[in-house]
């Protein structure tokens, strides 16, 4: 390192030019030797000095090529690491061989198998609920929109009594039942769904190319089943849900809040008119 940072007079801003010029003074130490030699014992030999001459430059220009072409590794290596810096983690890093420049490509190259992992780990984890291993809001809401269609149902669900499991048993059964409600409806879905939780004990589900009368008669499907399989009871009633539904287009694609909005609407206006008939 010390003679790196001596030489960072000479081209500080291009390691290859530096590397070059270093080469070149090299090669050239021959003949400004025999010109000395020369000047010294008095006598010229021009035919000696013009053969080293063109020996020398030809060497010159060889040394050049070839230390151009070792070089290409480092070239590699820098430019996948800029692009690494920059958020490009699609670029290919070439393999190398066994050697020094090899084993810095496969440096490089780890590098950014590492990060692109790292990434979307973190993006998983920016886009999961924790508790329940659904997708989160962020997470609906991006799978929605890399959805090219858009058409169909969209409902929200909110727990029945949930509330009163956390006051009656604590929130670790609370979350215990949020849990299983969640696997209940992962698994009462086709695969085709777009299923997260909202928030608390909030749920939504995108049903695709599906009718209102089609998802309503789902999902009061899977609330009857929660009589029969009950996830919890609290003072003798079942842990159940309601919900509410809108029909979805693509005049909702980039405005999912509206829907989201109607779909509470409905959601509230159910629960209201359960609450009247009870």
């Amino acid at each position: 390192m010390r003679f790196y940072k001596a030489t960072s007079f000479l081209f500080p801003r291009s390691y290859a030019a530096r590397m070059f010029t270093l080469c070149f003074g090299a090669v050239h130490v021959p003949i400004v030797a025999f010109l000395i030699f020369a000047a010294i014992r008095g006598d010229w030999q021009w035919s000696i000095f013009f053969v080293l001459l063109v020996a020398t430059v030809m060497g010159s220009a060889m040394g050049i090529v070839g230390i151009w072409g070792l070089l290409a590794p480092v070239g590699e290596a820098t430019r996948s690491l800029r692009a690494l810096r920059d958020g490009d983690l699609d670029r290919p890093v070439p393999v190398g061989g066994s050697d020094m420049a090899g084993e810095l490509l496969e440096s490089v190259a780890h590098a950014v198998r590492s990060t692109r992992e790292r990434l979307t780990d973190l993006e998983g984890l920016a886009t999961t609920d924790s508790l329940t291993g659904l997708a989160n809001r962020r997470g609906f809401l991006e799978a929605l929109e890399r959805r090219g269609d858009v058409e169909g149902a969209l409902a929200i669900l909110d727990g029945d009594n949930f509330k009163r499991i956390n006051d009656a048993h604590g929130h670790l059964q609370g979350d215990r039942v949020l849990r299983a409600m969640a696997q209940r409806l992962a698994t009462s879905m086709s695969g085709g769904e777009v299923v997260a939780r909202w928030g608390g004990d909030e749920f939504v589900v995108f049903f695709p190319d599906c009718t209102m009368e089609e998802a309503a008669y789902r999902l009061d499907r899977l609330r009857y089943s929660m009589r029969w399989r009950p996830l919890a009871e609290v003072d003798g009633q079942r842990v159940s849900f309601s919900f509410g539904l809108t029909p979805i287009d693509a005049a909702d694609a980039g405005q999912f809040d509206a829907a989201i909005k109607r779909a509470d609407e409905a959601l509230y206006r159910e629960k209201r008119g359960r609450a009247e008939t009870a």
